[in-house]
């Protein structure tokens, strides 16, 4: 079923929303507010589901021409559609809607730390291979994109990602069973006959560039806490955050993390007054646990994955002495729901800064310090 419509805002996750002359609304994804066409649904699609593009006969004045040759099989860099100003207003926008929605007062709220790099700046990524060929996951399937380059990689994953495409077909790497693809998790800081099939790495920031703009920020905030404060780090990873209070001459820091090799990374670097503990933050009873390690923690750091902080409930019944939380969040929806309930604990937002991790898509970080009330 086809209809007329123009692109008037974007979705919370980046796509365009456009209505249907019944009063649906559907998503469009790869369009951008001002372009009008003709868009395709099913005959019984509900409102709030997918809009396929079927033509454009309006553009966005604020698109560009696309440099990816990829971008419509691949569907990773959803935004590079449009300028990187736009970009920019756009995640802003989504922070300033985000808050509004929930009802999140911020008390001072800065700029998005702009990328300094809009291409060329990824230092790890994670290939897809049937031994055949190499690329992507396509977007919203689980089907190969087959690419012979990316815009978005650093210059030594550009290298690396040529030298694994020139290997095949490599047999190692074919599929068994029902899948239809090997996964390579690959950085810039392996060499090519390292890469192993379906073998995860330490979490790393993707950007290195924007991993320090961050660093810095945390070095900037906790400059007037003093460095005797016990400091509790949940999701610590392989120490990228640990490394600044360390830098700050914090005495007591705690970080905890699931078993793995980001946690043995860790280890390895042997920190200067860094007690690291093994746990999964998304166990049950896991405050009451880390409590027992650090009961007179101070400040909280919390840096979770997309699921944000699925065992929050019981974080102030046990760690009664908390003065601060540090929240980084790659994820606004989980984020705003945790912002909630710390709001129903008495704590509240001090300070908000976005930032861009990865330009081109929509994808925003949130760093937060929340206070007492």
């Amino acid at each position: 079923m086809e209809f007329k419509a123009k692109v008037r805002i974007l979705s919370h996750k980046g796509h365009g929303v456009v209505d249907h002359p019944d009063g649906r609304v559907f998503f469009a994804k790869r369009t951008w507010p001002g372009d009008e066409g003709t868009f395709s649904i099913e005959d019984k699609a509900k409102s709030y589901a997918e809009a396929s593009v079927v033509q454009l006969d309006i553009l966005s004045d604020q698109r560009v021409e696309v440099e990816c040759a990829h971008q419509e099989i691949c569907g990773g860099c959803p935004w590079m559609i449009v300028n990187y100003a736009e970009q920019v207003r756009a995640k802003e926008q989504r922070v300033s809607f985000l808050l509004d929605k929930n009802n999140i007062p911020v008390l001072h709220r800065f700029p998005l730390i702009e990328a300094r790099e809009k291409l060329g700046y990824r230092n790890r990524a994670q290939f897809k291979t049937d031994g055949k060929k190499i690329g992507y996951m396509s977007e919203g399937s689980h089907n190969l994109a087959a690419i012979d380059d990316c815009l978005i990689l650093n210059d030594k994953m550009k290298s690396l990602f040529q030298t694994l495409k020139s290997s095949l077909p490599k047999k190692e790497w074919e599929p068994t069973g029902k899948h239809l693809w090997n996964f390579l998790e690959v950085d810039d800081g392996q060499k090519a006959q390292e890469v192993t099939a379906n073998k995860r790495r330490p979490f790393r920031q993707g950007n290195s560039a924007q991993n320090e703009s961050m660093k810095a920020w945390l070095h900037e905030v906790i400059k007037d806490i003093s460095p005797d404060a016990p400091v509790m780090e949940a999701f610590c990873g392989s120490g990228n955050l640990t490394e600044v209070f360390v830098s700050r001459a914090f005495k007591n820091i705690l970080a905890a993390e699931v078993r793995g090799s980001a946690l043995e990374e860790l280890r390895s670097k042997k920190l200067a007054g860094v007690k690291v503990f093994e746990i999964d933050m998304n166990s049950k009873g896991v405050w009451k646990q880390l409590a027992r390690q650090q009961k007179s923690t101070k400040v909280l750091v919390v840096d979770p994955p997309r699921e944000g902080l699925e065992e929050r409930a019981e974080i102030f019944q046990h760690l009664p002495d908390l003065e601060s939380i540090i929240y980084i969040s790659c994820e606004p929806t989980t984020w705003s729901r945790d912002i909630k309930d710390f709001q129903t604990q008495g704590w509240s937002v001090e300070s908000l800064t976005p930032l861009d991790m990865f330009p081109q898509t929509p994808h925003i970080e949130l760093l937060t310090i929340l206070k007492r009330s």
